[in-house]
């Protein structure tokens, strides 16, 4: 009896599954309708539960259900990736040469890993470090003292940007540097690279890993009316 019923539902999935049809697409673009090709990658549509009748019954109900699954999308920009110092005298020296900015439809966790202080590249120094640290500044002016986060404590930080109009509209911040350069820096060259994770929260399952719509797309046809 089992095994009768575990075959009626693997028979009614494939039937289901089989009722998947892809539909043409268009997008209306600039006064034009644009064909998108059936492996675009923009938008794709599938009709199901096809339906019939016939009998002598007055009056027929039809239910009919339009559903749109979006993806999380992200969009990011940097105008740099490298802060490239050139010091001449010991000192404590700010800058603020990186501006980004991000933009998303859903949650967006941000995470860093690998920061330290900027580590001697030769074969010896008197103070192989030097002190660097970071602020994230969301609009422009110079930050507070209380503000700069020690390099390697960057690592134990993470933030989300929240799903908000601001974040669909594209949010600007400045990402500042700063250096403690001491007299028992030898001369030479200092140097350390770090990693910043962008991770979407509110991604669909029919995305791989590389934003890209997966195989079978049709199996993600929900049976919800």
């Amino acid at each position: 009896m089992r095994k009768l019923l575990w075959l009626v539902l693997m028979g009614a999935l494939f039937s289901f599954a089989l009722a998947q049809a892809p539909l043409e697409v268009w997008k209306y673009e600039n006064g034009q309708y644009i064909s998108l090709s059936a492996t675009n990658d923009l938008a794709r549509a599938f009709s199901a539960f096809p339906t019939d009748g016939a009998c002598n019954k007055r009056q027929w109900t039809v239910e009919f259900t339009t559903e749109v699954q979006v993806a999380q999308w992200l969009e990011w920009e940097l105008s740099a990736t490298k802060w490239t110092w050139f010091v001449r005298k010991p000192g404590d020296y700010y800058a603020n040469s990186v501006t980004g900015s991000v933009a998303s439809n859903g949650d967006v966790l941000v995470t860093f890993n690998d920061f330290d202080d900027p580590t001697y590249t030769g074969t010896s120094s008197v103070n192989p470090k030097i002190e660097a640290y970071y602020t994230v500044m969301t609009e422009e002016g110079m930050p507070e003292q209380d503000d700069w986060v020690r390099a390697p404590d960057v690592n134990g930080l993470s933030c989300t940007l929240e799903d908000s109009q601001e974040l669909h509209d594209g949010m600007t911040f400045y990402l500042w540097n700063r250096i403690r350069v001491v007299e028992c820096n030898s001369a030479s060259t200092y140097r350390d690279t770090g990693y910043i994770f962008l991770t979407l929260q509110n991604q669909k399952p029919w995305i791989d890993e590389e934003g890209n719509y997966v195989e079978g797309l049709e199996n993600y046809v929900t049976n919800e009316r």
